[in-house]
Formats: structure tokens, sequence, C-alpha cells
């Protein structure tokens, strides 16, 4: 099994975006099936809402994370890389918490979507591809970091935090940048939440009869509009270099 992980972690290292999209592509086309639903409009409404929860959960984490402290998960040419190892901000408390705040978008992205296939299949297969990154990644670490990286595993959980009580000191020194947050985080959260919206609007529609120009459609229209209007300033503040944070909060 751990060998099977390190081949399946490898992989979608490199094609995890490309396999992820393709998923979530083909969950706008299911949305649209009213046969594929769960539950009536009022239960939507309660699984909408919670799915939507869990995901900004997932978005709070990524940021948290991002702001105090940043490390590439793209690799090198796509490829599992670390010139350093970073166990300091929310990398004192969870070995992966920029994945712990992916597994919990992809959550409530699922919820959302709300169609039993993805329950019984996608939300597993996340699961497990996530978990075999994790595991390729803590391969790679382990040789390159050796009895260093030994003790963090020790020390640390995988996944879920530990001793958020000594939050404030594995920050000691360290500010949150927002400059570097924007920068890094633009792009993904206007697609993730975007797409969301989209998958919302698409799903009442089909499923449950809601009209394209009812108060709700027109507020995920707007939403939509917001988050490219974020999109399209923080493209523009980042070529023009205005997102670049201070040599002491790189």
């Amino acid at each position: 099994m751990h060998s099977l992980m390190l081949k399946v972690g490898n992989f979608f290292f490199r094609w995890r975006d490309t396999a992820f999209s393709l998923i979530f592509a083909f969950a706008m086309y299911l949305v649209t099936r009213p046969e594929m639903g769960l539950g009536n409009t009022r239960e939507e409404w309660i699984i909408t809402g919670a799915g939507l929860f869990i995901a900004a959960c997932g978005q709070f984490v990524r940021a948290f994370t991002i702001g105090f402290a940043y490390i590439k998960r793209g690799g090198l040419k796509k490829e599992i890389y670390a010139e350093t190892l970073v166990h300091r901000g929310m990398f004192a408390h969870s070995r992966n918490p920029m994945y712990l705040g992916n597994l919990m978008i992809v959550t409530g992205a699922i919820i959302t979507i709300n169609i039993i296939y993805y329950y019984i299949i996608a939300l597993p297969l996340f699961y497990f591809i996530y978990l075999s990154i994790t595991v390729s990644e803590e391969e790679y670490l382990s040789k390159k970091f050796g009895a260093e990286y030994q003790t963090y595993l020790k020390e640390v959980n995988r996944f879920i935090p530990g001793n958020l009580g000594k939050f404030k000191k594995s920050t000691e020194g360290m500010s949150f940048t927002w400059k570097r947050l924007i920068k890094k985080e633009h792009g993904s959260f206007v697609v993730v939440f975007a797409g969301l919206c989209l998958c919302i609007l698409l799903k009442f529609h089909f499923r449950h009869n809601v009209s394209w120009d009812s108060c709700m459609a027109i507020t995920l229209y707007s939403s939509m509009g917001a988050l490219l209007l974020f999109q399209i300033v923080s493209a523009i503040l980042k070529r023009t270099g205005r997102l670049e944070p201070k040599p002491e909060n790189l």
C-alpha cells in the first residue's frame, strides 16, 4: 500500500490541478440534471449553507497559513521539492495546513454540489489522492532533512492542528502579511468560490425551478462579479509589483 501511495502521490502531485478541474467541471454538467439532486428545496438550502461554510473555513485555514508563512506546494518543475523545512506559524501545529485547508474546501464543495456519486466516489478519491501526495512528500522530506524531519514528524500532527495554545509562541517575530496572501492566493480563491456560485445558480435553477432573475440569482451574479473584479484588481497589483511584501515578511 505504501509503494502504491507513493506512485499515486507522485503522479497527482504533477497532474492534480488538471484532474481536480476536470472533476469539478463535470459537476457543472451533473448539477443541471434534476434526477441527480438529493432532497427538497428547503433541504437543498441547508446543505448548500453547510457546504459553503466548510469551504470558507478551509479557505480561512489556507489564508491564515499563507499570511504568516508560505511554502511552495507546486514543487520544482511540478516535482516534489523543498529548500528548507518550515516549522513556524501554522506549520508548527500541522505539518500540512495547506492540504488541510484544501480538504475542507473540497469537502465543502462536494457537499454544495450534493450529488450522491460525488459523495461515494469523488470525495473518497480526493482524500486518497491528498493522503498519497502527503505520503510522497514525507518520503522526500525524510530523505532530504533526515533527523530534523523525523523530530518534526513526532512533534507535529499530519493534518489536525495541535498545541494551538502555543500559537503566539510559534508566530513570535512574525507578522501577518496581506500582500503575500493576496499575491499567492487570489487566483485559486476566485476560481473556487466563483465556481461554487455558478454551481449553486445552476443547481437551484435546474433542480428546483428557481428563475434566472430571482433575488438569489441576482445575489449570485453580484458575487461572481465582485470576485471577477477582485481578480482583475489583484492581477494588476501583482503585475505592477504592489503586492511584493517587505523583505522581513518574505
